[in-house]
């Protein structure tokens, strides 16, 4: 995610990168229903997440989008990281053309097939600006990564 990429790293100095597992091509999105935790009654698809990310960016829930999808939330020491990570959002995208540029970057991932890791747990989409990479959460969803 090239566009985030620069601007958020500041905000990441506590907090480590994403899975650098190999995407596995041979897994279509419908897959992720088998390896879905047992206590997940109707598990999420890679694309509904990406959905839920793009809903929450487009309703500048900036509060729900860390606190429900960034992937590394476990990751934050204190409330005052997560709330530094809201805060710089909430100030990067107040600018409308860089919400629209991070929800267009989304909307473009979703029209490539996802490549699932090995395990799973990993799912990768090519998007107009990069990559997009989503990590499932311990509650089934699908969260990102910055």
């Amino acid at each position: 995610m090239r566009l985030l990429g620069s601007t958020i790293a500041i905000a990441l100095i506590c907090l480590v990168g994403c899975n650098s597992s190999e995407p596995d091509s041979s897994s279509p999105d419908a897959a992720y229903s088998e390896a879905a935790p047992a206590e997940a009654t109707q598990p999420e698809t890679p694309s509904q997440g990406i959905q839920a990310i793009m809903d929450l960016y487009a309703a500048r829930d900036f509060d729900s989008l860390i606190r429900t999808r960034y992937a590394e939330i476990s990751k934050a020491e204190n409330e005052e990281q997560i709330q530094f990570l809201i805060d710089r959002l909430d100030t990067t995208f107040q600018d409308d053309d860089q919400l629209s540029k991070a929800i267009a970057l989304y909307a473009s991932a979703l029209q490539s097939a996802p490549e699932f890791s090995e395990d799973g747990t990993v799912v990768t989409f090519e998007a107009s600006e990069g990559l997009v990479r989503l990590s499932r959460m311990s509650n089934g969803t699908w969260g990102f990564h910055l």
